[in-house]
């Protein structure tokens, strides 16, 4: 400090001056040492100090939601397990449990069943497909970039061949309603029908409505599945048109929209559930396409211990945001096959997986382990010098799923897709809870009006 102080102070200056100079010098110094003590943190926390803090405080908050999340999935699905008659493995690699005679510890509340029947599947349907179901929604017609539908395609040519009639027909004599699922993938159509979407909605509501009409169905179910977060808000405005212009020729029949899903808890997805939702009569969460690609993994897990897509999860942020009573929880009757790099459960996959029905899976005969993380079985074969896992849903996890949507209050259960399952009519079993499922009154023009259960 000296040094400082002697160049303010020459030998030959005034005292007046030299003692001005020596306070302007300590007030200078004083000011760099508040600088200093302020970048240092000797008076209290840096800038950098206190962005470490609130960061570590959000860090703190996000794991503490993400523990109350996991919290509350676990408690779900212990809940859900605990009313099928049988003990679920704890353990991965044991083997899986076979289904029982009957498949619940008591029946569940009655709902409906929603069964979806492609058309290369009307011929497989039996008289289970029609007693343990409440509506069949028939796919489909395409949708072309204008709102119409498209006059090609199996789906359409089937509309008048007597195989469908034969459906209808058979459907309404067992009490099930007949909707018409009008589909698309292709994301330029997709946003085309999100760029105009009044107009577009319309149309397709009109067309839709002419033909349900023509062939006495009970609505309409619309699978158009976007990704494009861009087509979002168009997406909402086309499905809020297309309603109205359907109700006003068909007024009776129903509206049933499908959905990721993800869909209610991520902001960011095609399908804002919440405006959507106040739109149609039904929900339909797609609880299936789950699975990892890159390594063998369930088709439809009911949780997930990393809180990745789940059935708990998915239905946990729907019924936020959604009446329970409007939502179907559509689970799978086929699974997926992987070609993996050994023969350890949730082994890398090697290829693709491909998709396999449930009875083609039983067919094979491959012994069933039973995953205890995704309370789903899988079976593990080798081709050749191939390892192979296939990872599907039987019975006992479609019950266990029909049980958490039952716990969560939802108007019904469904899957993709009936004849899937072969002969077996545990699988449908397992989605109707116990019990017949309740049969829905039919629109005024569906053929067996009143078929109230």
């Amino acid at each position: 400090m000296a040094g400082v102080v002697e160049r303010y102070a020459a030998p030959d200056m005034p005292s007046t001056t030299r003692r001005v100079r020596l306070i302007g010098a300590a007030v200078v110094l004083a000011a760099g040492a508040i600088g200093i003590a302020a970048a240092t943190g000797a008076f209290g926390p840096s800038a950098a100090e206190i962005a470490a803090e609130r960061a570590a405080a959000a860090a703190a908050r996000a794991a503490a939601a993400k523990h109350r999340l996991l919290v509350a999935e676990t408690r779900t699905a212990d809940l859900a397990s605990r009313h099928v008659a049988v003990v679920l493995p704890s353990r991965t690699g044991a083997p899986a449990p076979a289904a029982p005679a009957r498949l619940f510890s008591s029946p569940l509340a009655r709902h409906a069943v929603y069964g979806f029947v492609p058309y290369w599947e009307l011929g497989a349907l039996d008289h289970a497909d029609y007693t343990d179901t409440s509506v069949l929604a028939y796919y489909g017609v395409e949708v072309g970039a204008t709102g119409g539908i498209l006059h090609s395609g199996n789906g359409w040519i089937d509309l008048a061949a007597p195989a469908f009639s034969s459906f209808v027909t058979s459907a309404h004599q067992a009490g099930d309603r007949v909707l018409l699922t009008a589909s698309t993938t292709d994301p330029g159509v997709v946003h085309d029908l999100a760029r105009s979407p009044s107009s577009t909605g319309a149309r397709l509501g009109e067309q839709l409505a002419a033909v349900a009409l023509a062939g006495h169905l009970d609505g309409i179910d619309l699978d158009i599945e976007g990704r494009s977060t861009n087509d979002r808000a168009g997406f909402v405005r086309f499905v809020s048109s297309l309603p109205q212009a359907f109700h006003a020729a068909d007024p009776t029949g129903q509206v049933a929209l499908d959905t990721y899903p993800q869909s209610a808890a991520y902001a960011g997805d095609f399908f804002d559930v919440a405006k959507l939702a106040p739109e149609v009569d039904t929900v339909v969460v797609m609880a299936y396409d789950m699975v990892d690609p890159a390594a063998a993994s369930a088709n439809s897990p009911l949780a997930s211990p990393t809180l990745g897509l789940s059935d708990v999860g998915s239905l946990l942020g729907y019924v936020k945001v959604v009446p329970a009573a409007k939502l179907v929880l559509a689970l799978p009757f086929y699974g997926y096959d992987f070609t993996t790099a050994s023969s350890a459960p949730g082994a890398a996959a090697l290829t693709s997986p491909t998709a396999v029905t449930y009875a083609s899976i039983i067919a094979a005969g491959h012994p069933a382990r039973w995953d205890s993380a995704s309370e789903t079985p899988y079976a593990v074969y080798k081709n050749g010098q191939s390892w192979h896992e296939i990872w599907y849903d039987d019975p006992v996890s479609l019950a266990v799923k029909t049980a958490l949507a039952a716990d969560l209050g939802l108007g019904g259960v469904g899957a993709w897709a009936l004849g899937q399952q072969g002969g077996s009519s545990a699988m449908l079993e397992a989605l109707d809870g116990g019990r017949p499922p309740v049969k829905l009154p039919l629109a005024a023009h569906g053929g067996v009006s009143g078929a109230a259960g």
